[in-house]
């Protein structure tokens, strides 16, 4: 038996003997939905396995409470796993990011265990990376270079298919307040300055921009504040969009118009205009040694996997900022049937189910498995970073 493939033979035995506290973690997690930047029991729970485990843990990183970096080792080459622990408003875990919490862990904890069994002396590192959701907990991380010293970063996603490959849209939340003057509605309405109907413009011009822009194009936005009284011109209104696209220049393009769209509403209604921009989402990488690796890992334990090579699927996440500065993958794993959809009640409960704890073990043995392949062996490094332009 080679001495990879004992590696991995300690990983898949590992990871099964972790089930239980990972599926536990996955489990107290999701029964305890935190959203974006509040993640203080999922953040506090992961840490606290890391540590028992050996793990040297950082918290908060990157100027995130939330967030956190646990480490075992300090030599290249080095590989991180993403954890993700942010739940949605109303829905709880309908994302999953519990089982990417989990799966996330079990891989780090059981590469890391089989890598000083065979002697081989590898930084593996487990990053808390919250608000996935929301603001994007990884592009402090990028932005702040932690990912400079790291040689592959590898998360996962649940989902109603096991695939791996493909990437996603661009996206960026944009926040419009216009600000008016009020008056009585009835009485003296000519003194007024409606900022609710510049909000309301705004989404007007934008349904009108819809009919020309590209057809991977998505802009959706709701009013967040409308005004207070029927009776009293609203003095104040607000709308919040995200704005979406495949390719990162054009989605620059879009986002230009848009924010045109809501300068030509406060110019139309005599409203005055703030405008706020959240950083940017970027469409993912792809990395074809990765893909491949992972579908063949795949395939070794008895699962189907999908190439979505060249996919664009039509979501968004923070680990695009990832994957363009380092050889990124984060591959699906099937929790719930085909037709049961992402961030709906539905996905909420299957994250909690056992075909959701099984994913959970499955989806660490792939990428603690796919990490060994990479690590241990220099061509196939190489080729990783080749795929990525790192040279």
């Amino acid at each position: 038996m080679t001495d990879l493939s004992a590696v991995v033979e300690d990983i898949k035995s590992g990871v099964d003997e972790l089930a239980p506290r990972l599926i536990g973690l996955s489990h107290r997690i999701h029964a305890n939905p935190e959203l974006g930047l509040q993640e203080r029991l999922a953040c506090g729970w992961c840490t606290e396995l890391l540590r028992s485990e050996g793990f040297t843990v950082e918290t908060p990183v990157a100027g995130l409470e939330t967030a956190f970096r646990a480490t075992r080792g300090s030599v290249r080459p080095s590989v991180s796993f993403l954890a993700e622990y942010d739940a949605l408003p109303g829905v709880g875990h309908a994302c999953g990011h519990n089982v990417i919490a989990a799966s996330a862990l079990g891989a780090g904890i059981a590469l890391a265990r089989a890598l000083e069994r065979a002697g081989r002396s590898v930084t593996v590192i487990v990053d808390g990376t919250p608000a996935e959701e929301t603001m994007g907990g990884k592009i402090p991380f990028v932005d702040q270079g932690l990912f400079r010293e790291v040689d592959l970063v590898l998360s996962m996603h649940p989902d109603t298919t096991n695939a791996a490959g493909g990437t996603c849209l661009a996206v960026q939340a944009l926040r419009f307040s216009f600000a008016g003057r009020a008056a009585h509605a009835a009485a003296e309405p000519e003194r007024g300055i409606n900022a609710l109907d510049a909000v309301i413009q705004t989404f007007n011009n934008i349904n009108s921009l819809r009919q020309h822009v590209k057809s991977d194009v998505r802009i959706h936005g709701i009013i967040t504040d409308g005004g207070k009284a029927p009776n009293v011109v609203p003095d104040s209104a607000r709308a919040e969009f995200f704005v979406r696209a495949a390719s990162l220049a054009y989605h620059t393009e879009v986002v230009e118009k848009v924010k045109n769209c809501a300068r030509a509403a406060a110019l139309a209604t005599g409203a005055s205009l703030e405008t706020e921009a959240d950083p940017v989402f970027e469409p993912v990488r792809e990395n074809a040694t990765l893909v491949r690796l992972a579908l063949e890992t795949m395939a070794e334990l008895g699962m189907e996997g999908q190439n979505l090579t060249g996919r664009c699927i039509p979501g968004s996440t923070d680990f695009g900022n990832v994957s363009q500065v380092v050889p990124a993958l984060a591959p699906a794993f099937k929790i719930a049937p085909p037709g049961v959809v992402c961030h709906h009640q539905d996905f909420a409960a299957a994250a909690a189910s056992g075909e959701a704890d099984s994913a959970i073990l499955a989806a660490a043995k792939v990428l603690a498995t796919v990490a060994a392949r990479v690590v241990l062996d220099r061509d196939t490094l190489q080729a990783v970073a080749a795929d990525h332009g790192r040279t």
